[in-house]
């Protein structure tokens, strides 16, 4: 019998493991001031596809790829054969008697935006392409991820599976179960059975939209059924609604025990993320990444990553547009304003987080860096601002803390 097991790359480790997942697009800061101003509009959107790996991802990595070996090793053996036979009985209206044990499930929850499905989709190209024997001829998919549909109807998650199983495979199955017209238990029995041979790990990602639908508690039901009928281990992703839904009766928590992650901490993650982005420049002027511009960037970003990438994307937008050209605190604080409006409500949080996080002495350093600053951005001063505020007879507080913190100490 063919070992799949043993046919996925090595596990990887360190430093190889971090060169491994991290994607840094191709940057010439020479280059690109010599272009003009819609070519470098165009060259910005590369900011999209930088990836730094972060502690999150190294975890994510080295649960799937324990979830794949251990349902890999499960294909080909004796009790797999009897696990067929008993699927195809239960799927044709018989009683189901499980046969293989090892069977997993588990979940990745965290908020909308911190890079839970990059960091998988990484991961996944990290466990290779499709495992294939000769004698006898099987190919196997380490990992096949699809989504929760919207309206949680379950027929529309195993259509999503036969056809994805069809893409990869070349395969028709999914053809053929609407040509047959079988029952919701055939089609059910069919996904198992597809899965059971070709798939190692089953990730059905916005996890989230069971919660939101009046039929969420029966597509789970359906979902632990493909779980324990197909013996693959499956990888449940959603944001942190999710959570109220898994704790609500002990047979769903016990299948959704697994990661849980929320917004970045103020440290050396940020931080380097930070300082990844701010190297990748497309506007006319250099500026440099000063411990006070983290703070900020943290304070608005509320620590998380695709918040940040938007930011910092936009800011450069709108000074190329505007002709500023140059990346600094009055072209963030407007890309924060105009841009990110709808997330305001959302960072709210990040500044008594900051303040309480391990890293506080750091933190405070900063903060008082901050503080201190009367003007982050060399062509901004207090007086400037105050000036302007008095000609636009607008209030002067609130036009402060669009460029620097005030903190209000009650009397």
């Amino acid at each position: 019998m063919a070992n799949f097991s043993s046919m996925l790359p090595q596990l990887l480790l360190g430093e190889d493991l971090e060169k491994a997942l991290t994607c840094l697009p191709q940057y010439n800061r020479e280059e690109i001031k010599t272009l003009s101003a819609s070519e470098r509009l165009l060259k910005l959107t590369d900011i999209y596809r930088i990836f730094i790996p972060t502690s999150m991802t190294y975890e994510i990595y080295q649960k799937l790829y324990t979830m794949v070996s251990m349902s890999l090793r499960q294909k080909g053996n004796i009790d797999s054969i009897k696990q067929m036979n008993a699927n195809y009985k239960w799927a044709h209206g018989g009683e189901f008697h499980g046969v293989v044990t090892g069977a997993s499930s588990s979940t990745i929850i965290g908020n909308s935006g911190i890079g839970k499905t990059s960091a998988i989709q990484y991961a996944i190209g990290l466990l290779g392409p499709i495992l294939e024997t000769e004698k006898p001829y099987h190919k196997v998919i380490p990992v096949l991820m699809v989504s929760c549909p919207f309206d949680s109807n379950y027929k529309g998650l195993l259509c999503q599976i036969l056809i994805s199983i069809d893409e990869i495979l070349g395969t028709n199955y999914y053809e053929r179960s609407e040509k047959s017209h079988m029952n919701a238990q055939q089609v059910l029995g069919m996904a198992c059975q597809l899965c059971h041979l070709y798939v190692g790990t089953l990730i059905i990602d916005e996890i989230q939209f069971i919660v939101e639908h009046r039929a969420g508690k029966q597509l789970y039901l359906m979902i632990l059924q493909l779980i324990n009928t197909s013996c693959i281990s499956v990888l449940l992703v959603g944001t942190s609604e999710c959570i109220y839904f898994f704790r609500q009766a002990p047979q769903i928590a016990r299948r959704s025990v697994g990661l849980e992650y929320g917004p970045m901490d103020f440290g050396n993650d940020f931080k380097k993320l930070c300082q990844t982005l701010f190297n990748y420049q497309y506007v006319a002027k250099d500026s440099a990444l000063t411990d006070s511009l983290v703070y900020w960037l943290y304070e608005h970003s509320g620590g998380i990553s695709a918040s940040l990438v938007s930011l910092i994307h936009d800011a450069q937008e709108i000074a190329i547009m505007k002709g500023k050209e140059i990346l600094g605190i009055e072209t963030l604080t407007e890309a924060y304003n105009s841009r990110l409006k709808m997330l305001h409500g959302y960072t709210t949080g990040s500044i008594t987080k900051l303040q309480t996080s391990t890293h506080k002495d750091k933190v405070e350093s900063a903060f008082a860096t901050f503080k201190q600053t009367k003007s982050i951005d060399v062509d901004v001063s207090i007086a400037d601002i105050v000036a302007k505020a008095k000609r636009d007879m607008a209030d002067v507080m609130t036009r402060l803390r669009e460029h620097i913190t005030i903190e209000v100490i009650p009397c």
